[in-house]
């Protein structure tokens, strides 16, 4: 893997970064080592750096001692991992929305309980009353997630280094969806799924006069909701709602410089692509029963296990003429308190 490393490692660098590279003395005899021949001018650097790929090719190991070895692994870790993590980034949905707590087990045990009630009036030298809660236990599991993205000895044989970081991103974008899947799991379909505070679009679509319906009834149970969550559907509609379009003249040019929707009735919004299962409730196509918005308070609906997070394990597969890499990442979600959410369905 010190290869596949290495080639991701000279993609990142710019023309300062390669000529240090190529000025290094490991870097060139392990060039020299290839039959490839090589021009030790470095004032030729600019001309001959599209050459310097077909070279890399063929390099056997920069490392030759085990100090060496030992900064090597740590590159391997530093370049394949950043790489897989550059992908998951786009898609980072649910752990901006969800508090996230860090697991040392198993599972978790979380404690809750409902707001309500309020402070006693006492009299100037009297004792207030004690105010009880009833509170309740819920445990979240954690689960394993893993994905294998499929890299041949050809592609880093031939310094294919460009489709080598496709794939690895594209396999920290799937890491980073299986979280937003689990959660949208959860929160549409779970034991503990927005029940009580649903609503229909009073027309045709939804719009922002439904976001204010909606946001009134977590509200009536003492929570403040702050996020929300839209399908691509339900974005494009806000969107084209004409509230939006009017903060154009007001000065807020966001939503058409940009295309995202700005903060919507204290809402910061967020759009997420993932869709919740195989046959999904998060989805655009069935009215009344497809989920196209949810919010809720972020304080109290709902969080994220994290046991462990994206680690990356390398192993090879001579016969199948591969450089393996598994990734790997151990997660549990669950919706705490359903009445602090709401849910708008498509119409």
């Amino acid at each position: 893997m010190s290869q596949l490393a290495n080639i991701l490692r000279y993609e990142r660098a710019g023309s300062a970064e390669k000529r240090k590279l190529l000025s290094n003395s490991q870097f060139v005899k392990a060039l020299e080592s290839t039959s490839c021949f090589w021009n030790k001018d470095l004032d030729k650097f600019e001309a001959d750096q599209r050459q310097v790929p077909k070279r890399l090719s063929g390099y056997k190991a920069l490392v030759q001692t085990e100090a060496d070895a030992i900064n090597d692994s740590t590159l391997v870790q530093e370049e394949v991992y950043n790489t897989i993590i550059e992908g998951t980034i786009p898609f980072r949905i649910a752990r901006q929305v969800f508090p996230v707590i860090n697991a040392k087990s198993y599972s978790m045990r979380l404690v809750k309980g409902e707001n309500s009630g309020y402070a006693s009036r006492v009299s100037e030298i009297g004792a207030p009353g004690i105010h009880t809660i009833a509170y309740t236990k819920q445990d979240i599991p954690v689960e394993d997630y893993a994905d294998r993205p499929v890299i041949s000895k050809d592609l880093i044989d031939d310094a294919l280094f460009d489709v080598v970081a496709e794939e690895l991103r594209n396999a920290g974008a799937r890491m980073e969806n299986a979280i937003n899947r689990e959660c949208l799991d959860k929160v549409l379909n779970g034991a503990n799924k927005i029940t009580t505070n649903t609503s229909n679009p009073t027309g045709t679509h939804i719009a922002v006069s439904d976001l204010a319906l909606a946001v009134k009834n977590p509200k009536k149970y003492n929570y403040m909701p702050d996020i929300l969550v839209t399908h691509p559907t339900a974005e494009g509609w806000l969107l084209t709602d004409s509230n939006l379009a009017y903060s154009a003249y007001m000065g807020s040019s966001s939503p058409l410089v940009t295309g995202t929707v700005p903060t919507l009735m204290g809402l910061s919004p967020i759009t997420c692509t993932a869709t919740d299962s195989a046959t999904p409730t998060w989805d655009d196509t069935t009215a009344g029963s497809d989920v196209t918005a949810f919010g809720f308070s972020k304080a109290n609906f709902g969080k994220i296990i994290m046991r462990q997070d994206i680690e990356v394990t390398e192993y090879d597969d001579p016969i199948h003429n591969l450089m393996g890499i598994v990734l790997r990442m151990r997660f549990g979600f669950d919706v705490l308190k359903e009445k602090s959410g709401f849910a708008i369905y498509h119409k």
